[in-house]
């Protein structure tokens, strides 16, 4: 079985990932990084007996400086998953745009320096894609494709702040810039392809997860379910399930003849809003007393009716050479609710 890296296996993508590589065909081995060994139990115990024995643990406590040299011992793939997801912070150079530029290119110079690595996936975003000058999302019959970058610098970010979303998304395409052009200018052994989905959604599954805690795709779900005074702001029609995302990164492993680099955008051809969501939650009698007290008064359009208003993207890379056929808006919905109401009812929520 080939050893693959999964750089920040407590994450909630992480753990997708994780499930995908055990589940994939090809059989793999996970060698998982984290600060510290205080979830391994809780990581270890949602797992099968035989999935357990394919899972190993290293702790690394700074991916953008500590040595990988141990963590990537015989390792032919990574999975790099681990990076800065916060909107709001004090410092954006330091809190998210040294993390994740740093944090890629510790990866990337660590594996080079080890024979066995064949190819690394690097997780990126739609904020390393979109361009918010031109609208960003909100650009009707407008396609985005491999070749768009956010126009966004590193002085730009600096100069913002650290307030909102502008810092986050420029760390996403700096580091993923920063990624490529290690590969076009040290010439490594590897392959490297990057993942560019929008908002992520789907079952909350990483360890020593509460309410006060939740990863903030999952908390923004959970929040339509707390009798709040009304329906959140959409700030981004566009998502992917969780479960796509990580089949991506387990099946471009094993998929043959890919190029040096690649750039696969991931995306559900549903857009959706928060008041398509609360139309859909309310069809649930258990639920209906629990949204927003506004519900009723917004309008509760369908998925295909969005897609007119909002932009597109380009995901024929992903579903040709990774096979992958993506979630509607509905099912990861219900499977984001059902696994948070799962967790509710835990001791410690």
């Amino acid at each position: 079985m080939s050893l693959v890296l999964l750089t920040g296996i407590t994450g909630f993508l992480a753990a997708h990932v994780l499930d995908a590589l055990l589940a994939h065909p090809a059989g793999y081995r996970v060698r998982g990084t984290l600060r510290s060994l205080s979830k391994k139990d809780a990581l270890l115990a949602r797992l099968a007996p035989a999935d357990r024995e394919r899972v190993e643990l290293v702790v690394v406590e700074d991916t953008a400086s500590s040595d990988l040299t141990e963590a990537l011992q015989g390792v032919e793939y990574v999975a790099h998953v681990a990076s800065p997801y916060q909107l709001n912070v004090q410092d954006a150079e330091r809190d998210l745009l040294k993390p994740a530029i740093e944090g890629t290119l510790n990866v990337l110079r660590h594996a080079a320096r080890t024979p066995s690595v064949r190819r690394i996936a690097l997780t990126s975003s739609f904020a390393a894609v979109t361009d918010f000058s031109k609208g960003g999302p909100n650009r009707p019959g407008y396609t985005y494709t491999p070749e768009d970058w956010n126009p966004s610098t590193y002085e730009d970010a600096v100069k913002a702040g650290g307030e909102g979303a502008f810092a986050y998304s420029a760390s996403k395409k700096l580091a993923e810039k920063a990624a490529f052009d290690f590969i076009e200018q040290e010439k490594p052994q590897f392959e490297l392809a990057s993942f560019c989905p929008p908002m992520i959604y789907g079952q909350t599954l990483q360890p020593g997860v509460t309410k006060s805690n939740l990863n903030t795709s999952s908390k923004t779900i959970y929040g339509l379910l707390t009798n709040a005074e009304k329906v959140p702001d959409n700030r981004l029609p566009l998502f992917c399930h969780a479960r796509d995302v990580a089949d991506a990164h387990a099946n471009y492993f094993a998929v043959q003849d890919v190029p040096k680099t690649r750039r696969y955008l991931l995306c559900s051809p549903e857009p959706y809003t928060w008041e398509l969501a609360v139309g859909l939650l309310a069809q649930d009698p258990a639920l209906e007393p629990r949204l927003p007290k506004n519900y009723k008064d917004v309008a509760h359009t369908d998925a295909e009716s969005l897609k007119a208003k909002y932009a597109r993207l380009d995901t024929s890379l992903a579903q040709k050479e990774l096979g992958l056929q993506f979630c509607g808006f509905k099912q990861t919905l219900d499977e984001s609710v059902q696994s948070l109401l799962e967790l509710e009812k835990g001791a410690d929520w």
